[in-house]
């Protein structure tokens, strides 16, 4: 394995990630026996904890520490984060003013306004949303990095998360046009600001998109993005091909930003 740095890289990171998922499915256990409202907070917090614990496991091995990886708090880790829930937002608004102009959806307001079940729903999405940047955009990230180039590595990064949404339930559509496009978004975040903080920020602003304008089917949502009367199967149609459209969009925009990086930046090629 020494000698073939590249599979050892890989191998590395495929164990990684079943340690990593292992551990979820423990902390997802021990979140079970509490409250459903308390559940999945507690899961994120504890999954967090858990991808921590993954990396630690393999970084001790190594004879590393969190800092060589970037896994620790800086005087601009919060701005960071900050900057990535704003960039996070503008593109969530974005595609949702692309979806509501070419579509017949509308926004309307939930006149029960904001209630405790949604800012806890809220809060619950930055440790869901951290646990799988330090799971996807972390340790493996920088290793597969140094041997495979940046370009491998998004693909490679960008296929494990989408089957790690599988494993969670997802449909293969689902996860291959969603988490697989915005792997590249995040994976690029993390590569162009060196840590896993502006990704995280980007990751929780376009769950908290969701979530509170119901598209995860939240009860409690803020807004409502809903059609006007009732759509056909022809309405439905049209607005899922626009939504993968836009996510289309977005791939290639990721895509086509991590070419630049790249170019900028020789050393991070293959």
């Amino acid at each position: 394995m020494e000698k073939h740095p590249r599979i050892n890289v890989l191998v590395k990171s495929i164990l990684f990630w079943i340690v990593f998922v292992l551990l979820l499915l423990t902390s997802g256990l021990l979140a079970s026996f509490f409250p459903p409202k308390l559940s999945r907070l507690l899961y994120g917090s504890l999954g967090t904890i858990g991808s921590f614990i993954a990396t630690w496991i393999f970084i001790k091995s190594e004879k590393l520490s969190f800092k060589a990886i970037g896994l620790i708090w800086q005087s601009g880790t919060f701005l960071r984060f900050i900057k990535g829930l704003f960039i996070g937002t503008i593109i969530f608004a974005l595609m949702v003013f692309a979806l509501i102009s070419l579509t017949g959806l509308h926004i309307e307001t939930n006149s029960k306004g904001i209630s405790n079940a949604t800012l806890l729903g809220c809060l619950t999405l930055v440790p869901l949303a951290l646990m799988e940047e330090v799971g996807f955009r972390a340790y493996t990230f920088l290793k597969m990095n140094k041997v495979f180039g940046l370009r491998i590595t998004q693909l490679v990064t960008a296929l494990a998360f989408s089957s790690y949404h599988i494993l969670n339930g997802w449909s293969i559509y689902t996860s291959f046009t969603g988490p697989f496009v915005w792997a590249f978004v995040f994976g690029l975040s993390a590569i162009w600001s060196r840590g896993i903080s502006m990704p995280t920020g980007i990751h929780v602003a376009l769950n908290m998109g969701q979530l509170l304008i119901g598209t995860t089917g939240n009860a409690n949502a803020i807004w409502k993005l809903d059609y006007t009367g009732v759509a056909s199967k022809a309405d439905l149609a049209r607005t899922a091909h626009i939504a993968l459209s836009l996510h289309i969009i977005v791939l290639i925009c990721a895509v086509g930003l991590m070419e630049v990086f790249i170019r900028k930046n020789k050393s991070l090629s293959t």
